[in-house]
């Protein structure tokens, strides 16, 4: 079992821009098996996954136009067994999670993000923190391309150190496909910072904290791109007393989950809050 340590850089981007890169991460000839597992799985007549449709889908019916109507999946990967035991319980990712949560922890979200040729749409300036508003603050979030992601075709973009200002109230407007950082407040925060653009190839993830401001752009270019994503927590970052359905173990005490389907946590395996400490004493009432 293999073990990992950010570089210097890596570290120094984590802790200042509030995001790293891990080149090669993945061999780009497995991300490029995934990324036809998830083609296949946009070309059925309905996904049996959470799909959540794209604003500028060209509602045809090629199998060109079927496969870009989507923008999201949503919990895909407990159908897929190459994408959990290549990437979400890989030892890539868990080596690099197992450095920042420790030796027990599991799924708490997976996606697949598209973003099509010419017809890919924007996802807003958000935190992640700031649309779960569910009190974790230090999960592990990480994002791995399919297809080369580069500026024109809509790439991430990071406000660096924008995780060190806490979580921005969000705000929904007529357009918005999700919760969004407040417009004005956007302005200000790229005036003041300006932003970052993260061009991966394939196989390269990113990690960032769950607290930093990121958005991507539409893709009006040529070349589409998919991208999967994940976030790891643990039992003792989580304090919901219901559990969605999917989360999932991948580590615990030190030993990856393989199991497929993947394990769901159980509800009885999250501890509760440590009850108050009683007085030694009891002081006289005050006033």
């Amino acid at each position: 079992m293999s073990s990992w340590e950010p570089t210097a850089e890596q570290w120094a981007g984590w802790t200042t821009r509030g995001y790293f890169v891990i080149r090669g991460a993945i061999p780009r000839d497995s991300a490029i098996e995934m990324r036809g597992v998830i083609k296949d799985l946009l070309l059925r007549p309905e996904p049996d996954v959470k799909a959540d449709d794209d604003p500028m889908d060209p509602m045809g019916d090629s199998p060109q136009a079927r496969s870009a109507r989507f923008r999201k999946l949503s919990n895909f990967c407990t159908h897929l067994p190459l994408i959990w035991h290549h990437f979400y319980c890989s030892d890539a990712m868990t080596t690099v999670a197992r450095y920042f949560l420790g030796d027990t922890f599991f799924l708490k979200y997976n996606s697949c993000f598209v973003k099509p040729a010419r017809t890919g749409s924007a996802t807003p300036w958000h935190q992640d923190n700031g649309l779960w508003r569910d009190g974790e603050t230090e999960p592990f979030n990480f994002w791995m391309a399919l297809d080369p992601a580069t500026t024109e075709n809509g790439c991430l973009q990071f406000i660096p150190g924008s995780h060190k200002l806490g979580i921005f109230p969000h705000l929904l407007y007529d357009d918005s496909i999700h919760a969004e950082l407040p417009r004005e407040e956007v302005q200000q925060l790229i005036a003041d910072r300006g932003t970052q653009h993260c061009e991966l190839d394939s196989g390269d993830v990113v990690c960032w904290h769950s607290s930093v401001c990121h958005y991507s752009p539409p893709n009006p270019s040529p070349h589409g791109r998919i991208a999967i994503a994940g976030v790891y927590s643990t039992p003792q970052i989580t304090r919901r007393r219901k559990l969605p359905k999917h989360f999932y173990w991948v580590f615990r005490n030190g030993e990856p989950c393989t199991a497929f389907p993947p394990q769901q946590v159980d509800i009885s395996e999250i501890p509760g809050l440590a009850p108050f400490p009683e007085a030694e004493e009891t002081p006289a009432p005050v006033g």
